[in-house]
């Protein structure tokens, strides 16, 4: 913060997870508000299809972050913003949060259990997992064998910035899986694949 307060840098705080975390860290913008763009939204925490975000802008640029959104986007349905308003006035957004959270709390357990003896970085209710990949495995491989078993993972260089070498990785989301049986169906595929190692390592990885 004392680097964007001393070189006046804009903080564009993206915080949409914000609402699944326990005990979550002061946010930015409550730090610094007129510095900070918080960007918050229902679709991450509440449900998908409610394409629902919301911006707490600084007081000297509230006007053009409102003139950008009319351009990208003009406005939402405002059946969404009715049925946004609706569940948080009563209170339903709340109890769907909660209602996520014990759900992902079950979830990344699975990931402890199956994934647990390997470098898998993670929150007990975090919407995803982060794992290590052991030698030989590269990500973009990695992720490669498992799509052909019927598993989407997202290697580390989908996530990287410029050309630099990237951490030989793998994003597990595992809100993703249907179902508790199949998101252990899915880790279970990639221990095996884990375990196997060079086994089953393409040769064009």
């Amino acid at each position: 913060m004392a680097v964007a307060r001393r070189h006046n840098v804009l903080i564009i705080e993206d915080d949409v997870y914000r609402p699944l975390a326990d005990n979550p860290p002061p946010s930015l913008a409550s730090l610094e508000p007129e510095l900070t763009v918080h960007i918050g939204a229902l679709s991450k925490c509440v449900a998908p299809g409610l394409r629902l975000g919301f911006v707490i802008a600084p007081r000297a640029i509230a006007g053009q972050v409102a003139a950008a959104l009319r351009i990208n986007c003009w406005s939402i349905s405002p059946l969404t913003a009715l049925i946004g308003a609706r569940l948080i006035e009563e209170g339903a957004a709340a109890r769907i949060i909660e209602a996520q959270k014990q759900e992902l709390r079950q979830r990344q357990a699975i990931v402890t259990e199956i994934l647990g003896r390997y470098d898998v970085q993670s929150h007990a209710a975090s919407t995803h997992a982060w794992l290590r990949l052991p030698e030989p495995w590269r990500g973009a491989g990695f992720a490669r064998t498992c799509l052909e078993r019927g598993v989407a993972v997202l290697p580390g260089d989908a996530f990287a910035v410029g050309r630099e070498p990237v951490q030989h990785g793998v994003r597990i989301n595992v809100g993703a899986a249907r179902s508790l049986d199949d998101l252990r169906t899915a880790l279970n595929t990639m221990a095996e694949l884990l375990a196997a190692g060079h086994l089953q390592l393409p040769g064009f990885v």
